[in-house]
């Protein structure tokens, strides 16, 4: 296969671990720029709050002011302060946050972002309208982006609508902390502002070398499991499956992948790519610890197919945003792997502290 994608003169290798942040982009990111005073040209970020609410204001204030501070303008700021039990408004208030866009006479976004996780997504599958949803966000280029529990739904668009998401940040756990993650930034900002991307990951894989391609998709695991059975989960035939979980323990992630592979999804894939098991506790059943290595070994050998650690997704504070519905290729070596992402639509308009940055470079 081709890589002529990745050999023009915009190519752009960033090893995991290595952040090339611009001291003008923290600046803009710590400085809080007033509500509303966005200009008219400023690319629109519309808010879906599809699970739990944010409890914490201060964070919420804190991610809001960060996205405004690079120029973004948001829209849906109702869906902040909802909440309907557990839940960050009704059922028909979050759906809403998507189906109000299949609305032909309403502009679209340039980018959807939620606000966070928590649970209550997927009791939205069978209420979104993605008839109308799906050409809408393709034609407009429009990414939906979230992770953890809001994989429910962007599996969900991709299978029943054929639209590709960002597994990336979120206004809360993401924009919201303190302090935030330049390295998730600056990948945020690479990822958007390019319809490709490559990135290195230096973590020393069991299999020693090969090449393949396929399509990229997964998120989380705990909420990729529960769509089995429905009409919601994608079934790419040639898959590069990354997944990550926070809080369930070496032998939970066993049971839910022993699922995965009896219902048929892990003989459909080509790789398996493990980001952040994070929050794990030992069980004590095993002295010499059972460990994700372990289970990743095990699995490898079982599918025949490779199993790669260390991919930067995952409920920490460092990410790489990462398609989901995209392409991917995958070159594994004896220091670890390169995967080679395209097949994804760049934001059409860029915040004002990122052309800022660009005019600098140039």
């Amino acid at each position: 296969m081709s890589l002529s994608p990745f050999h023009d003169d915009r190519r752009r290798v960033l090893k995991l671990g290595t952040v090339l942040v611009m001291s003008h982009l923290l600046s803009a990111c710590s400085t809080p720029a007033q509500p509303g005073r966005a200009p008219a040209t400023a690319p629109v970020v519309r808010l879906m709050a599809l699970g739990g609410p944010m409890t914490d204001r201060a964070r919420v204030e804190r991610g809001v002011a960060a996205l405004q501070s690079l120029g973004f303008q948001l829209d849906n700021l109702p869906a902040l302060t909802r909440r309907e039990s557990r839940f960050a408004g009704t059922v028909d208030e979050r759906a809403a946050d998507l189906n109000a866009l299949a609305d032909p006479s309403l502009p679209m976004p340039d980018l959807i972002m939620a606000t966070r996780g928590g649970f209550g997504a997927i009791q939205l599958l069978d209420r979104l309208d993605y008839a109308r949803l799906g050409p809408r966000l393709r034609a407009a280029g429009t990414l939906v982006m979230g992770y953890s529990d809001n994989t429910a739904v962007q599996l969900a668009l991709l299978a029943r609508a054929g639209v590709i998401s960002l597994s990336g940040p979120v206004l809360y756990a993401d924009f919201g902390a303190s302090p935030l993650s330049a390295f998730t930034q600056q990948w945020l900002r690479e990822v958007l502002t390019h319809d490709h991307y490559t990135l290195r990951i230096d973590v020393p894989q069991s299999m020693a070398s090969g090449q393949l391609d396929g399509t990229l998709w997964g998120g989380n695991l705990s909420t990729l499991v529960s769509l089995v059975g429905t009409p919601y989960l994608p079934q790419p035939q040639d898959g590069l499956l990354f997944l990550e979980d926070v809080g369930e323990d070496v032998y939970k992630v066993d049971r839910m992948l022993e699922q995965l592979r009896l219902a048929g999804v892990l003989g459909r894939q080509r790789a398996i790519l493990l980001g952040h098991f994070s929050a794990q506790r030992s069980d004590g059943f095993d002295p010499q610890g059972y460990s994700m290595a372990t289970l990743a070994n095990r699995l490898a050998r079982q599918l025949g197919i490779p199993v790669l650690s260390g991919l930067p997704i995952g409920h920490v504070a460092d990410i790489v945003p990462i398609p989901i519905g995209a392409r991917g290729e995958l070159r594994i070596d004896a220091t670890g792997y390169t995967l080679n992402v395209s097949g994804y639509p760049a934001l059409k308009r860029l915040p004002a502290a990122w052309t800022a940055n660009a005019a600098t470079t140039q």
